[in-house]
């Protein structure tokens, strides 16, 4: 039979111009802005796998908390029975849209892991903080706060991949951090700190930093 009792295992890889990414490391940008990381931390939710057979596994539990500089949050796992014939792995970057606003959640979706504003802003899904010469603030610091879950400044992202190795008991998610960078220009645009116009488009462009290993 198809159906086999285990788990996926999700590896998250963060690079930067494909070398992995170090806090307090000297970065260059294709826009040649020097860069440094302090956070990077972002949302990944609500997975689904489909299989070859177009049925829908739902892992309603999946939300986690990514911390590039927390390796144990690099590592998770797709807990209940799955399905060898995998076709596509779909999940959220960021949180989906009604955990905005039921109040105060446990776990990774606590308030206390610093990435909520109030019920009125909601999450911040994807937060990337760090310096730069080219940034002209209180000590060259640069911060994305990236968040809104309210119409038209909605920032979760649903991404699909196929996969094409259908027995996989893990799959590897790639951020290339580096293509955040190739469309800011960090001297007049460094700093996005709540819900709007600006946080909308920054979204946009998240979906094109994942991809996954086959």
């Amino acid at each position: 039979p198809n159906i086999i009792f285990g788990q996926i295992t999700l590896d998250i890889q963060a690079t930067f111009n494909g070398k992995s990414i170090a806090k307090n490391t000297w970065y260059k940008t294709v826009k040649k802005d020097s860069i440094q990381f302090k956070k990077i931390q972002f949302y990944l939710t609500d997975f689904n796998i489909k299989t070859i057979e177009n049925n829908i596994i739902f892992f309603d539990d999946s939300n986690f908390l990514i911390d590039v500089f927390k390796s144990e949050t690099l590592k998770q796992e797709l807990k209940e029975i799955v399905t060898k014939n995998i076709k596509e792995i779909s999940f959220n970057i960021g949180v989906k849209d009604s955990l905005n606003t039921i109040g105060a959640l446990a776990g990774n979706l606590d308030p206390a892991k610093g990435m909520y504003w109030s019920w009125q802003s909601g999450y911040i899904n994807f937060k990337i903080e760090g310096n730069s010469p080219s940034c002209k603030t209180r000590k060259n610091k640069f911060q994305f706060h990236i968040g809104g879950y309210k119409r038209p400044y909605k920032t979760t992202k649903r991404v699909y991949f196929k996969v094409e190795n259908t027995a996989k008991k893990s799959i590897t998610i790639h951020i290339n951090i580096s293509d955040f960078f190739n469309q800011i220009d960090l001297k007049n645009e460094n700093k996005i700190m709540i819900p709007g116009e600006k946080a909308r488009k920054i979204a946009e462009m998240l979906p094109k930093l994942f991809s996954i290993d086959d």
